[in-house]
């Protein structure tokens, strides 16, 4: 763990920093680097950096960039920068090590990231285990309702049992959140990621809203799911039609 901390040191941004305007928002990813991501990262970062682009394009004003590694049992260090460029570096330059039974350190990560997030923010997850540290669980929560944050799950594993108290709170936490769950298959982690940020819009308001979905004119087929209490949608297509 030693060494995924020590590239993470050389990839922080030490700019000045400056306090960030009323409204503007964080992209934060946290990924799972455990030996058993190892055949899949490469797939899952073209996916984040799909899905860090298209997130990019929101009309939303995006202050900083947060990326934090965790394993089992170490969480890495924090890299937090406004420098997209920057980000992405550290991003593309993930490795994988150690790990020994399945579940990881997901909600300290998680904790952790909401500590350093600014109100509004978008958080992605990437792993393919449970959490061990699911009693962290209502910190994060309560963390959550703080910074009003969405928090979105990308899963390509669960170590064998999606009743376990350590894969059913991310099911919390998103519901939470306003954000969602997603399990890909690890034969298509790249392409199946890819329709991710088709799928999550926005973290849903109280009042009625309106938002313009961009979807590729190649696409065959995409899926629109929302949660909250007791949500409405209309979709209309270019022509106006219901």
């Amino acid at each position: 763990m030693r060494k995924i901390i020590f590239l993470i040191i050389l990839l922080i941004d030490f700019s000045k920093q400056i306090n960030p305007p009323v409204g503007t928002s964080s992209i934060k990813f946290v990924f799972d680097v455990t030996g058993s991501m190892h055949d899949d990262l490469l797939q899952v970062i073209q996916g984040a950096t799909h899905i860090y682009n298209v997130t990019l394009r929101r009309e939303y004003s995006i202050y900083n960039y947060i990326l934090i590694p965790f394993g089992d049992p170490h969480v890495g260090l924090i890299l937090k920068t406004r420098d997209s460029k920057l980000f992405q570096r550290g991003l593309q330059d993930l490795i994988v090590q150690g790990g020994g039974d399945c579940p990881g350190m997901t909600i300290t990560a998680i904790k952790l990231v909401l500590e350093q997030s600014l109100p509004d923010s978008f958080i992605y997850v990437f792993t393919d285990a449970r959490s061990k540290d699911y009693l962290l669980s209502d910190t994060v929560l309560k963390l959550i309702q703080e910074k009003q944050s969405q928090v979105v799950f990308v899963m390509i594993g669960d170590c064998g049992d999606q009743d376990h108290i350590g894969y059913q709170i991310f099911h919390k936490i998103a519901a939470t959140s306003s954000g969602q769950v997603f399990t890909l298959d690890r034969k298509q982690v790249s392409e199946q990621t890819r329709k991710v940020n088709l799928l999550v819009i926005d973290k849903i308001k109280r009042n009625k809203q309106t938002y313009i979905l961009h979807v590729d004119s190649k696409l065959l087929e995409f899926t629109i799911s929302v949660s909250g209490a007791n949500p409405q949608v209309t979709l209309i297509d270019p022509s106006k039609k219901i």
